[in-house]
């Protein structure tokens, strides 16, 4: 076949299939009855809509709770005009058991919380009649299932949603780890060439009809056709690639371009479009080095970044679109260029925001180390090897086309106590490079060890100057981690400290970890002499802030309210930014100008003497206080200082200004004394800003 008939055959089917309706999904979200295990009856379910979760318990912090099986129940309807077709369940989140019936009868089992799975229910549905699903989960703590260790809650449920596809006989594969059946492998790319292939899966191939075809279209961001290919398929051929060349592509270059590209793969049998799929993505390459960093597109790419868990007050992990929006907001307002997604994989469409906006990602998997006694982070056995795999294995062939997603994380915090997990941790990354060679393999330490040296880059979390000593000791364990280890691992640095927007206090002093005392100040400082002990992270590829908001962690006793980690630079219900991340805000924002007066809910204090601090992104703040002009001060690292002013009894009203942006707050004085005050909170109260 000579390009011009190639080019028109595949124009025409690509265009054929544009048209055509060669699959139908369909959303099942609606009408669900559930039931847990305890229930006399599951007809008398509560009904609900999906995304679902049913540990409000865990929510609100309750140590002991419902840790069992859900039962969801939904009828369906197949026309009888769909027999000769073929139907999928795909489940998109359920943690972290799932068995799935049809009609009374067990279709499979799924093992694993956070990726999607699908099913054939072909073979048992009743057509022209109503069907009985049944879904089962179970979030139960298992040894033969990761994670079996960590904090963060284990929400149970149908925490995404539920789709129907219907197809063809002969189809685009959906049933590969519960992928799309379509994976853009990139194996050369630069800003002259993009060359690689289009990897189809195929189901049904038995008996394909002749000239049956896999044909591809690449078009640029304007829907302009920039090449084209076609491979034939013959009869038992389960996968087939198409390889492609792109001249002069343009690259996703993070928050600079982040340019994406769209593949249409079409699926022939004779001169019938029996299956299509349109995926997005970006061309780029990666690298990392000790000496370079990471490297995106041949050019170093500092990463500043805060690690991201997936859960908040009120939904646990049944997220909306609109909170996913939300959370990714406040991301991109703290001027973030990258994201840790702790703990599994998140939803797809949160890794398509990052795609589009151009967030580096680096997505967790489950393998993560104890944070209770009773936890065991490593089982040495068969069973637990395979889950860890085939889990990693989902993700991967998951998230495969999303070009935001750099680097695939191995493990998170584990230690030697127990069985060693070294040997199977280097199996893990062996998989992880045998399926994805293009990416970057990395893993969370807490410690030394073997382990900071098998995956291609690590990430060192500390939390000295919070359950240790002072927070400037940073400066000391860099400069020793330089001059031993730097020319031999690729390391970027995390940290995380607790805090409290409802504990104020005037003094500055570490607080117990495990107290009940988490002042928003000590978690300003920490945040604060980090940032100025690591400035310019020479010899580190990024940062990543632990957290970006505070999580669910039913077992915790301490700190901001009984069952959250407060470490987050947000609060749990999203409702608070807490003064922490606006000075991530004034270091890594430089497009949205903005002040902010740190210390605001501070609003009672007793020394008339007071320091008034602000976080900004401009070069010049004034300060005006009871109306009257203070001074105009030039800040440092986006630190602004007034030191020593003098404030009088009762309010006090003081105002940020630089050009069109301000920030206002009131302090009452009380009494008049020189003597510091702590003030605690158990719920919000109302401020009025002047």
């Amino acid at each position: 076949m000579n390009n011009v008939i190639r080019h028109l055959l595949c124009a025409l089917m690509i265009s054929i299939s544009l048209s055509a309706a060669a699959r139908d999904i369909y959303s099942l979200n609606r009408g669900w009855t559930f039931s847990t295990g305890s229930s006399d009856a599951t007809d008398r379910g509560l009904l609900i809509n999906l995304p679902h979760t049913w540990n409000n318990d865990a929510i609100v912090g309750k140590s002991d709770y419902f840790r069992g099986e859900g039962y969801y129940d939904r009828q369906i309807d197949i026309p009888a005009e769909w027999n000769g077709k073929r139907l999928f369940i795909r489940i998109l989140g359920s943690n972290s058991v799932t068995n799935f019936w049809v009609n009374g009868r067990h279709v499979g089992e799924h093992r694993g919380g956070s990726s999607a799975f699908t099913f054939e229910i072909t073979d048992f549905v009743r057509f022209g009649q109503s069907n009985l699903l049944r879904i089962v989960t179970n979030n139960s703590p298992r040894m033969d299932v990761l994670p079996t260790a960590g904090e963060a809650n284990c929400y149970g449920g149908l925490y995404r949603g539920v789709e129907l596809f219907v197809t063809d006989s002969f189809i685009i594969s959906p049933l590969v780890d519960g992928s799309e059946g379509v994976w853009i492998e990139q194996r050369q790319v630069s800003d002259r060439r993009a060359e690689g292939v289009v990897r189809v899966a195929l189901s049904g191939t038995k008996g394909v009809p002749d000239q049956s075809r896999v044909s591809i279209q690449i078009s640029d961001a304007d829907q302009n056709p920039v090449t084209d290919g076609v491979v034939e398929v013959t009869a038992g051929c389960d996968t087939v690639e198409v390889p492609f060349t792109i001249e002069n592509p343009t690259l996703w270059q993070g928050i600079e371009n982040p340019y994406l590209y769209h593949i249409d793969v079409c699926l022939t049998a004779g001169n019938r479009v029996v299956d299509s799929l349109s995926i997005t993505t970006g061309f780029r390459n990666l690298a990392i080095d000790p000496k370079q960093g990471f490297m995106l597109n041949g050019k170093p790419y500092k990463l500043r970044g805060a690690v991201l868990h997936r859960d908040r007050m009120m939904a646990g992990t049944a997220l909306t679109m609109l909170q996913l929006e939300e959370d990714f907001n406040m991301l991109l307002e703290m001027g973030a260029n990258a994201v840790r997604i702790a703990g599994g994989q998140h939803s797809d469409y949160f890794y398509t925001l990052c795609d589009t906006h151009g967030i580096v990602v680096w997505s967790d998997g489950p393998f993560e180390g104890q944070s209770y006694a009773t936890d065991c982070q490593f089982v040495k056995t068969r069973e637990f090897a395979q889950n860890g795999e085939d889990q990693l294995r989902e993700t991967i062939h998951q998230l495969y086309n999303h070009p935001s997603v750099a680097f695939w994380g191995i493990f998170s915090k584990l230690n030697y106590r127990g069985d060693d997990p070294t040997e199977y941790v280097r199996r893990l990354n062996s998989l992880a490079k045998t399926l994805d060679p293009s990416r970057i393999t990395a893993a969370v330490s807490n410690q030394d060890g073997t382990l900071n040296f098998i995956t291609d880059a690590i990430v060192f979390e500390h939390s000295l100057g919070w359950t240790t000593e002072s927070p400037d000791d940073i400066a000391v364990w860099s400069e020793q981690f330089r001059g031993q280890w730097g020319d031999k691992l690729c390391a970027g640095v995390s940290f995380a400290a607790g805090g409290s927007i409802y504990h104020q206090d005037s003094k500055l002093s570490r607080p117990q970890p495990t107290g009940q005392w988490h002042p928003e100040g000590w978690h300003t400082h920490f945040h604060e002499r980090y940032m100025d002990n690591l400035k310019g992270s020479e010899g580190f590829f990024g940062i990543f802030v632990t957290n970006l908001f505070d999580y669910g962690a039913a077992g915790r006793t301490y700190g901001d309210g009984k069952g959250i980690n407060d470490c987050g630079l947000v609060t749990f219900d999203r409702k608070d930014k807490k003064d922490a991340f606006f000075l991530y805000k004034a270091l890594w924002n430089t497009t949205d100008p903005f002040v902010h007066i740190v210390g605001r809910r501070y609003d009672t204090r007793t020394s008339l003497r007071q320091t008034i601090k602000v976080y900004s992104n401009q070069a010049e703040v004034d300060l005006v206080l009871n109306d009257f002009p203070v001074s105009s001060k030039t800040g440092e690292s986006g630190i602004f200082v007034w030191e020593g002013l003098e404030l009088q009894p009762g309010i006090n009203r003081i105002e940020a200004r630089s050009g069109w942006s301000t920030d206002k707050i009131s302090i009452f004085i009380e009494g008049g004394t020189n003597v510091g005050a702590a003030v605690v909170r158990t719920a919000p109260r109302s401020r009025t800003n002047l």
